[in-house]
């Protein structure tokens, strides 16, 4: 019996569509307390807020930074580069009421990442975005970038990264208090 190639390819791409589907379907099937443990099911992103004035919740991140000895290294202002650009693009949406990225490092969890894999380098410098949407300038949002690694090997170096991280940002919100 000779199978239709019309089908035939439909069936091909079925099964291929399924073989790549098999990791996203194992995060799916995990309990919620295993998800915790398996990096590649959590979100990519935390997103959290609070009700407050911009300046305050930026100075209020930095002094949590202080307070671990940690420094800011650099700013990104992209709520005034995306006003500057924006007027050159002739683009004039407004995306942000304020939005600044803050990254820093610390030697001591970078040294034990890195030593351990050279290439987590492109998790360096650690960043949290902290933005107000232009609806709503006294919600103050706090987010960072998960570190999500291709395998779960040395996952306890990330685990370090991102325990600073949910610190950081969990004192800002537990000094302002969650928006809800």
């Amino acid at each position: 019996m000779m199978i239709n190639p019309v089908i035939k390819n439909r069936i091909v791409r079925a099964v291929i569509i399924v073989i790549l589907c098999l990791p996203l379907l194992r995060c799916a099937t995990v309990r919620s307390s295993e998800k915790a443990q398996l990096g590649r099911c959590r979100e990519p992103v935390v997103i959290k807020s609070v009700r407050g004035n911009f300046d305050d919740v930026w100075e209020s991140l930095k002094m949590a930074l202080n307070e671990r000895g940690l420094v800011v290294s650099s700013v990104s202002h992209v709520w005034d580069m995306l006003e500057r650009t924006g007027r050159v693009l002739n683009r004039t949406k407004r995306i942000y009421g304020q939005a600044k990225v803050m990254e820093f490092c610390s030697a001591v969890i970078s040294r034990n990442m890195l030593e351990r894999n050279p290439h987590f380098i492109s998790f360096c410098p650690y960043q949290i975005m902290v933005y107000t949407l232009p609806d709503n300038e006294n919600r103050v949002y706090l987010s960072y970038r998960r570190l999500i690694w291709k395998d779960e090997k040395d996952r306890d170096v990330l685990d370090a990264v991102e325990r600073l991280l949910e610190g950081l940002v969990d004192d800002v919100v537990q000094e302002y208090g969650e928006y809800r």
